[in-house]
């Protein structure tokens, strides 16, 4: 009988077949301490059948409609919580899963975190009790009109009132309005508004406080209160979250409102200062730790689809073929033009390297919470460190990975139902929020040039993770490396020394500029480099260090796991090494080869070598990238892309979606006879008359 699969769906079971490793054993491995599989596939399954989730008809959705369906979505995952007695955990998978941004979000991983770190122990047993059972909805007031990221120059004030134990919320001008405040526009009752306290007149700078911003009765707003939605995003990105404005005429609350586990203000408004003068910003670092590691899975979806696209997608035949010649007028796979892979498998690498770092992230937040609850910072830094640097890195990375897969992918994937531009979408606003990167930079930067100060005066100190690269400096008298064949590049050694150097000299460049006397606020472009170089020295260490025993990327992987694993990271290493070739060459870690010299003295160079490496690497890879993509173990329902199904039937579902839509698209028979007969026909008879007259 004769085989009735279409060749899109065979070309895909061919790649799958290629894979040398078990897709279910790296599945396991890159979800390990990040997602549990047995629970997101079953809180999924409870989804995908569940008829608030249905996703087909949201691109045709108004504005209106799309704010009312994620009400109604947040509505239903509370019940559903409720009918199947969902963990706060199993409830948090969810509301990952059902995928759209939900105001709701906010209150989980901003409104919430904030109470249970920062308020003091009778003030979590007054708010979190609430806040858990969603008696009140809450959200974080902390960017204005005027001001973002400098938390230092936020406009709203909290007043100490002594004669009546209060606080007066007030926002004295224009630009101190509340903006962009995900959950504030239409769903929030209460409020973390930070505010700079002033006390008799003096400013004691940025403080958290409870504010109930709606009535619990009628949801109308609390008096004095003033607040609406915003508007409509870019891109309709973040269509269904109702990102707010308010602004405060003179609001009273409570003393004991604001959140006091750090700093006080007692009855007669003497201030207790807090250990640590960055410990309001616990908030954010929460923020950007779960960041981390949630938006890289949004870069491992897009890939996913990319790549079973691309296998299937097939034009041009090799025109030095011959009839009768094996192959002859068969049309290529695309993703076997170097063009096209170059451009999706580095960002397949990209995602593992990210979701890994997203654990660390995580795992070093936890133990800066642990030590914090006890009073004890010695984290603090390192772990705000850390996180803007790697929230900096990651999103831009992940946005512009995003658009580089769906452009790889040619027309189709510019249709919505492809399911990239979605993503691109709800990931763009990513690289702005929660710290501006261009201004985490200079943070980032900062950081290296202290951190090189203290080291200066004290070589002996203890470097942390995130400054290891400064080691370079000291561990080797001569910069330029040797390289003598292209597999020198593989060497774990070589790819640390280059990529530390090249971080450490960065800073070193820096601490010069700043010592000719240009202060840090004129070096703000040079810091973007600096930052660059400091981060991916960070990732390339973390990401060679999950590959030793035990390690993040290898623990329970056999052989073929691990050799599949090791040639990845070795891929994102040497791609990391190219783009950083303008600077090793500007700091002599690489010798460039003279121009003069003979063709084989240039392509036996350290960079050519480095180039025929890498190309090595993705041929051995491109066999695998089906497997890969397959281990970050994403259903059709997940990825909700009629191209990236797994079973590779890409044409017919878009066809069978463009027929099942029409009437929903652009509306029904009589919908089109009328545009027909009042835009389209007058038209035709205009230029059939026009004709008539030649």
């Amino acid at each position: 009988m004769a085989s009735t699969l279409s060749q899109s769906t065979i070309d895909v079971r061919a790649a799958r077949a290629t894979a040398t490793f078990s897709s279910d054993v790296i599945k396991g491995i890159i979800h390990a301490g990040s997602k549990d599989l047995e629970m997101r596939a079953r809180v999924t399954r409870v989804l995908e059948q569940d008829p608030a989730f249905n996703k087909s008809d949201k691109p045709y959705m108004s504005r209106q409609q799309r704010l009312e369906q994620g009400a109604r979505m947040t509505r239903r995952l509370i019940e559903l919580q409720d009918e199947h007695g969902w963990s706060h955990a199993e409830f948090t998978e969810a509301m990952g899963a059902a995928e759209e941004p939900l105001p709701l979000n906010l209150h989980e991983i901003a409104f919430l975190p904030v109470i249970a770190a920062q308020a003091s122990d009778e003030q979590q047993r007054i708010w979190l009790p609430k806040a858990a059972n969603h008696a009140i909805l809450g959200c974080y007031l902390q960017t204005e009109l005027g001001h973002g990221s400098n938390v230092q120059q936020l406009e709203t004030t909290a007043t100490f009132d002594p004669k009546t134990d209060e606080f007066i919320i007030n926002s004295p001008t224009t630009t101190s309005t509340k903006w962009w405040i995900g959950a504030l526009g239409l769903m929030a009752t209460h409020g973390a508004v930070q505010a700079r306290l002033f006390i008799n007149g003096k400013d004691f700078g940025p403080h958290l406080f409870v504010t109930q911003l709606r009535s619990l009765e009628n949801h109308a707003a609390m008096p004095g209160v003033l607040l609406g939605e915003i508007g409509p995003k870019a891109h309709a990105g973040y269509t269904s979250v109702d990102n707010g404005w308010a602004s405060f005429d003179h609001v009273r609350i409570p003393r004991n409102q604001m959140l006091a586990r750090f700093a006080q203000v007692a009855r007669d408004g003497k201030y207790t200062k807090p250990p640590h003068s960055k410990l309001s910003y616990g908030g954010m670092i929460f923020i950007r730790a779960q960041m981390i590691g949630n938006v890289s899975w949004s870069l491992a979806k897009a890939s996913t689809i990319a790549t079973r696209y691309l296998h299937i997608r097939r034009q041009f035949a090799d025109p030095e073929l011959r009839p009768g010649q094996p192959g002859f007028g068969v049309e290529n796979q695309v993703i076997t033009y170097p063009s096209v892979y170059m451009r999706v498998l580095p960002n397949i690498a990209k995602a593992y390297v990210f979701i890994t770092a997203g654990k660390d992230m995580q795992q070093l937040y936890q133990a800066m919470a642990g030590q914090l609850k006890g009073g004890d910072t010695t984290l603090l830094a390192e772990t705000h460190a850390v996180s803007s640097g790697l929230k900096v890195y990651v999103t831009t990375h992940l946005v512009d990975g995003v658009e580089t897969v769906r452009r790889a992918m040619g027309g189709h994937g510019f249709l919505d139902a492809s399911g990239v531009g979605r993503i691109y979408a709800k990931e763009l606003p990513s690289v702005t929020y929660e710290g501006d990167n261009f201004i985490l930079n200079f943070q980032v930067a900062r950081a290296g040039v202290k951190t090189l100060g203290a080291l200066r005066a004290n070589p002996s100190m203890q470097l942390s993770p995130s400054s290891a690269y400064l080691s370079s400096l000291t561990a080797s008298t001569t910069r330029a490396i040797t390289i003598t064949s292209a597999s020198s590049w593989l060497s774990r050694p070589i790819q640390l020394q280059v990529i530390s150097l090249r971080a450490a000299l960065q800073v070193e460049r820096l601490e010069r500029l700043l010592a000719s006397g240009k202060p840090f606020a004129k070096l703000s472009w040079e810091c973007v480099a600096v930052s660059k170089a400091i981060v991916e020295a960070f990732l390339v260490s973390r990401a060679i260090t999950a590959l030793e025993y035990g390690g993040l990327l290898v623990k329970g992987a056999g052989p073929a796991e691990r050799k599949v694993m090791e040639t990845l990271i070795h891929f994102y290493a040497l791609t990391t090494i190219e783009t950083a070739l303008p600077d090793l060459l500007e700091f002599g870690i690489i010798t460039p080869v003279p121009t003069s010299a003979s063709a084989a003295v240039i392509l036996a160079g350290p960079i050519e070598l480095l180039r025929q490496q890498i190309d090595v690497l993705a041929q051995q890879l491109l066999p695998e990238a089906i497997g890969l993509t397959d281990a970050f173990g994403f259903s059709d329902w997940d990825l909700s892309s009629e191209v990236g199904k797994y079973d590779g039937r890409a044409y017919e579902s878009l066809l069978e979606k463009a027929k099942k839509d029409l009437d929903i698209n652009v509306g029904d028979a009589a919908h089109r006879k009328k545009m027909y007969e009042n835009e389209i026909r007058p038209i035709l008879l205009r230029g059939k008359k026009m004709v008539s007259r030649l």
